[in-house]
């Protein structure tokens, strides 16, 4: 019977499934690469104020992931913004 070296390079679906191990090419076979800040308010007279963000690749799964993630409070609005399409004015 012939002994695997334990040493010797991973070669096809081996080494594929290895790489499956690290975030980025999970997130990567996931296809979420976007980020979506959630604002929200409660009462008509109060502002939006940021609650946390999603990953979402689209829109629609953006929307689906905010109103099941933050669900805890009856929210009269919520807004999602696009990581990417924030602008800085003043940078530190």
């Amino acid at each position: 019977m012939k002994r695997m070296n334990s040493d010797a390079p991973k070669s096809g679906a081996a080494e594929s499934v290895a790489s499956l191990g690290s975030d980025q090419p999970r997130r990567e076979a996931l296809n979420e690469r976007r980020v979506w800040h959630v604002y929200a308010r409660r009462k008509y007279d109060e502002p939006l104020h940021e609650i946390g963000n999603v990953v979402a690749d689209d829109v629609e799964l953006a929307r689906v992931y905010a109103r099941s993630i933050y669900d805890e409070f009856p929210w009269i609005e919520m807004v999602l913004v696009p990581r990417d399409c924030i602008v800085t004015v003043i940078a530190p």
